[in-house]
């Protein structure tokens, strides 16, 4: 009777005040438990151990949370209620680092991996840093299973990282629901997933060992999902077995760093481990774990970040729009052969040179006379320079020199000159010059500023001839240097006195470099399967057993393999830096690609052809020589120049014409197209950090600079796109972006040697670049001449690239104007 009185005299229905006012007891009702089956379906663990290793396309895993599972030589992020750790090996590789930060950020301030209490994610390293704490420290190794004096295993070997990446991504495995089956996708079995395979009406089902997802599309029908989930569950109790593969990526961690002990590593089970992850995500509900096995996820992060900058009030006008090369132009080739010029002689490869003089006489005819130079070598002299001293090397040295130090080399010759007769026929005299001097100045690519200074000062000491001086850096030899030691030049890594850094075990290994046999160098490169090339040959040497193995890549040349033999051969004259012992005979033995010995593999660090790119099964002529041109506007026209080999020649191809420093020393921020005959590669470099950028962050550069470079980019894009055409006609072009620093296998393998240049990676990645990322240049030159933005785009800081910062105007459609009647 009461509600009802209450009901009159205001607006709430009898229900709704009888619902108020009645009374439950809460202790009575047994709440339902979730089933275990709903319950192992959740994208997280309580503890979660996440391995991030690699360079090109680093791999973010679920591993053991265990102590042996850390070793120093990569990056790790441990997940547990409330914290977030970032461990950072004392030898992990900055794109580890980076990526590991990225991960670990992420997780924290999403909340994402069931991580919802953590404040801030705690950084380890092995170096005591500002703000160490021991606690935490601790706390990390207790949450492995560990204590306070647990420490992390040794790194392993640097081309392991490499390997990591390609071996673990063999093992991806992804599977579709059809009906009531999971049918595999063949087009993503064994590769890296990419976002355009997630359709919305599909059901998917990854398995990376350690980790089983079963993705579903926002469209996908739910009877479909119920069925994918009974068959993920099917095939998680199956256990897992990867004995067709390298590495079974639940015990992979066993074989990394001082865990490789030589013991069989177990690749199957009929249950897979406690710590690993069954999983349920739904589209556009993806954890970071799932999302860090793409290629190409999208990362808005980079998008929306804003950064200040103390110039953003300054105007410049910066509208500029510079015209590509010619590419007609560029195609035409270049004949020019090598020719040094000494005291006004010309000297060609060092050997012969004819000289054309077109004469023109009163009556009106031109006729034209030849005279033929004949470079004849009296002697060869070579000194070691140190620092303050210098020491002439014996005979049986010569051409043999180090990385690490600075030589000087005297050349004592004579030129012959003759002629044509008035009748045209070649004259039978000759006139025979004086006897010349010249001095070269080696300088190794690793010998310090002062050693470089000290053998400049003493080659004018022992200049008594007062001949030409002429220096000499290594990797960019003239000819007529090469030819004075007649094949026998070899360059070893470091100093003449100090230890061996490429050195493996007693082994050492040389690429073949020159076009002739009087022109043929060895060079020492690092002894590792990364170091081999399908369109050359090298040479494995083991000086203690007299041992040398003449490897034949499957696209190499015959006159490379030639020139190897010959070089091969010069080894039994044994130098001294060779460290051939007497009573041993040596033995060479010529092997070719995919038909090496156990021993040649051994050498190497085991069979690891995933570290360089194989052409054996490529079907493709590979006859040709590789192109590069420097794209700038330094002039202010946007010019090509071609970069030629040093050491060229028109008659034979040259598979591997071009050396790192060819980028890497130029001013930057650099553009080079490389035409590889195959593809198109156009390379960026970096912007380099000046002192007066006290803030240290790239992305905060503004005015006519970073407009000039993206004009500079569309115009190279462009140039690259017209050069394909001429080239290649129709076809589609295979033509692609690569940054300095991030540059993929596919890149790298067409120089003959290459080290990895992590500071200058660091600089890219801290730009938005992404390590191994391979960018078409039709998509990413339709990105940066976009015309329209929305309005919200173009208030984020920083712009997108390609914007013009003084006429964001020009960017709006008329559509996001306000109309005023």
């Amino acid at each position: 009777m009461s509600i009802l009185i209450v009901s009159k005299n205001c607006n709430f229905a009898v229900e709704a005040l009888a619902g108020l006012a009645s009374k439950e007891d809460f202790t009575a009702v047994a709440l339902k438990k979730a089933s275990p089956s709903s319950a192992i379906m959740l994208p997280y663990k309580d503890v979660m151990l996440l391995h991030v290793k690699g360079r090109r396309h680093v791999q973010t895993r679920l591993v053991e949370p265990s102590v042996t599972s850390v070793n120093r030589g990569d990056s790790y992020v441990l997940v547990a209620p409330g914290q977030v750790y970032h461990w950072v090996g004392k030898y992990s590789n900055v794109i580890e680092r980076s990526r590991g930060a990225e991960v670990a950020l992420h997780i924290q301030q999403k909340k994402d991996l069931g991580c919802s209490g953590a404040s801030s994610v705690i950084t380890l390293g092995e170096e005591k840093t500002a703000g160490f704490n021991s606690s935490h420290s601790a706390n990390f190794w207790r949450l492995l299973g560990g204590d306070e004096s647990s420490k992390a295993v040794e790194a392993g070997h640097p081309d392991e990282d490499e390997l990591y990446e390609s071996c673990l991504i063999d093992t991806n495995m992804v599977f579709e629901v059809v009906n009531d089956e999971l049918v595999p996708v063949e087009e993503y079995w064994g590769t890296i997933p990419k976002i355009k395979m997630l359709d919305p009406s599909k059901i998917l089902v990854f398995d990376y060992g350690s980790e089983l997802y079963v993705w579903s599309g926002k469209t996908a029908p739910l009877d479909q999902r119920r069925v994918a989930k009974r068959l993920a569950q099917e095939l998680w109790e199956d256990g897992y077995d990867y004995s067709d593969c390298d590495v079974c990526p639940l015990s992979v961690t066993e074989l990394l760093g001082a865990n490789r002990t030589g013991s069989a590593v177990s690749k199957q089970s009929s249950t897979r481990p406690p710590w690993a992850l069954l999983a349920k995500v739904t589209q556009h509900m993806e954890t970071i774990l799932f999302r860090e096995k793409f290629l190409d996820w999208p990362d808005f992060t980079r998008v929306i970040r804003i950064k200040g900058c103390d110039d953003e009030d300054k105007q410049t006008d910066a509208s500029m729009d510079l015209k590509p090369c010619d590419a007609k132009l560029m195609l035409e080739p270049n004949l020019t052969e090598p020719d040094m010029e000494l005291e006004g002689n010309h000297l060609g490869r060092g050997t012969k040179y004819f000289d054309e003089e077109v004469s023109i006489l009163l009556v009106p005819s031109v006729f034209t006379t030849h005279r033929h130079y004949e470079i004849t070598t009296q002697s060869v002299t070579m000194w070691h320079i140190l620092e303050f001293e210098y020491t002439q090397l014996p005979q049986i040295s010569l051409g043999q020199f180090h990385s690490g130090d600075s030589y000087v080399v005297r050349w004592r010759y004579v030129v012959t000159v003759t002629g044509r007769e008035l009748n045209g026929q070649p004259s039978r005299h000759s006139a025979v010059g004086r006897d010349r001097c010249a001095y070269f100045c080696w300088q190794g690519s690793d010998a310090s500023l002062n050693e470089q200074g000290a053998a400049a000062l003493l080659t004018v000491e022992l200049d008594e001839e007062l001949g030409p001086q002429v220096r000499v850096v290594q990797g960019a030899e003239h000819p007529v240097f090469l030819h004075l030691f007649q094949g026998s030049m070899v360059i070893h890594s470091g100093k003449r006195e100090g230890s061996d850094p490429y050195q493996r075990k007693g082994w050492r290994l040389y690429i073949c470099q020159g076009n002739e046999k009087e022109e043929a160098a060895l060079v020492q490169v690092q002894c590792s399967g990364r170091s081999l090339r399908s369109r050359s040959s090298l040479v494995l040497v083991n000086s203690s057993r007299g041992t040398v193995f003449v490897w034949h890549g499957a696209k190499t040349c015959a006159h490379t393999k030639k020139i190897a033999m010959s070089s091969a051969e010069q080894l039994k004259k044994r130098p001294i830096e060779m460290e051939f012992p007497s009573e041993v005979d040596i033995v060479i033995t010529e092997l070719n690609e995919g038909s090496e010995s156990k021993d040649f593999f051994k050498a190497l660090g085991g069979n690891n052809r995933h570290l360089y790119v194989s052409l054996r099964h490529e079907r493709g002529s590979y006859t040709h020589t590789p192109r590069m041109f420097h794209l700038g506007s330094l002039s202010g026209t946007f010019l090509a120049t071609e970069v030629l080999c040093p050491h060229r020649t028109t008659e034979i191809p040259v598979p591997y014409p071009f050396l790192q420093a060819d980028l890497y020393s130029a001013s930057q921020p650099a553009l080079f197209l490389l035409d590889n005959h195959h593809e198109l590669w156009l390379w960026q470099g970096w912007w380099p950090v000046h002192n007066e950028e006290s803030d240290g962050d790239n992305k905060n550069l503004r005015g006519s600079r970073a407009v000039l470079w993206q004009a500079e980019r569309r115009a190279a894009m462009q140039t690259a796109l017209d050069y394909w055409g001429l080239k290649h006609g129709n076809s589609r072009p295979r033509a692609y972006l690569v940054w300095a620093g991030l540059e993929p296998l596919a890149f790298t393998n067409l120089f003959p040697i290459w080290s990895d240049r992590d500071d200058i990676a660091e600089l890219n990645i801290s730009d938005g670049k992404k390590p191994g990322e391979l960018l078409s240049v039709e998509a990413e030159l339709a990105r940066l001449t976009r015309s329209t933005y929305p309005a919200a785009q173009l208030l984020q800081r920083p712009l997108p690239d390609g914007v013009d910062p003084t006429r964001l105007e020009f960017y709006l459609d008329p559509n996001h104007f306000q109309h005023q009647d």
